[in-house]
């Protein structure tokens, strides 16, 4: 007897369309791989607009994919959330790629619950929800009744996810070979980029924040760095925590772990070299940092970003 999976995809507006198809021709590849290994699983695929919403159609799976703008995520939606309620009452799985867990967020789907989205989001994620757990080095976290995944590109590991629940190792296996997609471990925390922020509005800190950038690789003392900008250190460490979200130390080390990362993939200087260039004289100090930041030792992350 044949056990039929039904996967809905929600195609909100400025849903990112690769995504939607993605999803779909995965699938018909996942069930050409059933059929020819025998295996009694056949999934089908529904796009539905928000006009279209049914809560009495059967899905076992709802997916939310990434977005290509913010005109929608950011957004509370109410159909959609009670879309979303219901069938979850009824046993379907809710999951989201990217973006797609702020929707999930703004229904209250994540309160409690462990997530991940998009790295460059995270600060913005946690500020608006912080009743969910973020981890934002994670891929993909599956709580049972909800899996989000990372990056743009993650609605393939969701996918992959979703598929792996429906159907025995020797399919996913198989499907990682016909679609040459890696399924080994991967954390977002490899591809992440420091991205200072700069909006805050606060004209002092950024001049701090622009004599960091060209001078980090230089000793920096919190009292010299106040008292060059005139105020005392207590109040810049303040002042730079509230616009920036880091201390002043987080942050030049952020700077300097950037810049290791650049030297890393555009030149060919050994890792003590780097290590000296970015402010660290112990290149020991430099690889235990660089792994906690980043998952991989400064050798690693030249392996699998350098072409």
């Amino acid at each position: 007897m044949i056990k039929k999976v039904n996967l809905t995809i929600i195609d909100y507006p400025s849903a990112s369309q690769s995504a939607v198809y993605g999803f779909i021709e995965v699938i018909k590849v996942t069930n050409s791989v059933c059929q020819s290994l025998g295996i009694p699983t056949l999934f089908k695929v529904h796009t539905y607009k928000l006009d279209e919403l049914d809560n009495n159609i059967e899905t076992q799976v709802v997916a939310l994919p990434p977005s290509t703008s913010d005109e929608f995520y950011m957004q509370k939606c109410d159909e959609l959330n009670d879309y979303l309620r219901a069938v979850q009452r009824n046993g379907a799985i809710l999951a989201s790629a990217c973006v797609g867990s702020f929707i999930l967020a703004n229904g209250g789907f994540l309160d409690g619950k462990f997530c991940t989205t998009h790295w460059r989001l995270a600060q913005q994620f946690s500020q608006c929800f912080p009743k969910a757990k973020l981890n934002i080095n994670a891929i993909i976290i599956n709580e049972g009744n909800v899996i989000t995944a990372g990056g743009r590109m993650a609605w393939l590991d969701l996918a992959i996810e979703i598929i792996s629940f429906y159907c025995p190792p020797t399919v996913v296996s198989m499907l990682s070979k016909e679609m040459v997609v890696d399924i080994g471990h991967r954390e977002q925390k490899f591809y992440r980029q420091f991205m200072p922020k700069l909006d805050h509005g606060d004209e002092v800190v950024l001049c701090v924040q622009e004599y960091l950038s060209e001078h980090h690789a230089n000793q920096i003392l919190l009292p010299t760095l106040a008292q060059q900008f005139h105020m005392s250190a207590r109040t810049l460490q303040r002042r730079f925590q509230k616009a920036v979200g880091l201390s002043v130390v987080a942050y030049v080390q952020k700077l300097r772990l950037h810049h290791a990362c650049q030297y890393l993939e555009l030149s060919h200087k050994s890792v003590v070299e780097i290590a000296y260039l970015v402010g660290y004289q112990n290149v020991g100090a430099l690889r235990k940092l660089f792994y906690r930041e980043y998952g991989l030792t400064p050798t690693d992350y030249r392996k699998r970003f350098t072409v």
